[in-house]
């Protein structure tokens, strides 16, 4: 088979439905549709891999458990010494795939001063999640937002369906916020120190 590199852009993706696939993304020469094959064969029925861009490729999967056990696992992977980065897929909403942010950036698709834009209306919006989000921290002057969530395939999910989510009739716009991963290593220390604290505690 051709390597992925050198097989044709085909654009938009020609077959299935995108809750099906996934997006795979910094591809190089070393690597081609076998290979992927080989690799993600193990997670259920592969339907269809084709190529997108020379450093990107889409899998479809006959069901979508199989993308559940393959995001389940990997949000990264090595293939043939090259780190491959794995997004569950929506064409026009791959912008930043190649990060990893459990951080949603929001914002209402047109600047309307009548909007409710405060932590009640935003947790509303996004209700499905609630059990989910940790902590929104609201650019009120700006009518920007940042929900960071506990997982980062809930931002995947919440991705593939942009279009159900308003507030007070009005679209959000949304996409991967950038991460800053000091932050995360502060979160997780601080974590660390109340469980030992909690441990202490009950020893005393």
């Amino acid at each position: 088979m051709k390597s992925i590199q050198n097989s044709n852009i085909i654009f938009p993706p020609s077959i299935g439905e995108d809750r099906l696939k996934i997006f795979l993304s910094n591809l190089d020469g070393r690597i081609n549709t076998e290979d992927i094959h080989e690799f993600f064969n193990s997670f259920g029925r592969i339907e269809h891999i084709e190529s997108w861009t020379p450093k990107s490729a889409i899998i479809l999967f006959s069901s979508i458990d199989s993308i559940d056990r393959v995001l389940s696992k990997y949000r990264k992977c090595i293939i043939n010494k090259q780190e491959i980065f794995i997004r569950r897929f929506r064409y026009g909403y791959i912008e930043r795939a190649y990060m990893d942010s459990p951080v949603l950036f929001i914002k209402p698709s047109i600047n309307n001063l009548s909007i409710e834009w405060n932590d009640l209306t935003i947790r509303h919006c996004f209700h499905e999640y609630e059990m989910n989000i940790k902590q929104i921290r609201i650019v009120s002057k700006y009518f920007h937002a940042f929900i960071h969530f506990n997982d980062y395939d809930i931002v995947d999910r919440i991705l593939l369906q942009t279009d159900i989510f308003n507030i007070n009739g009005i679209s959000i716009e949304m996409k991967r916020a950038k991460c800053n991963e000091n932050n995360l290593n502060i979160e997780r220390l601080v974590k660390k120190n109340k469980l030992l604290k909690n441990q202490i505690e009950r020893k005393i």
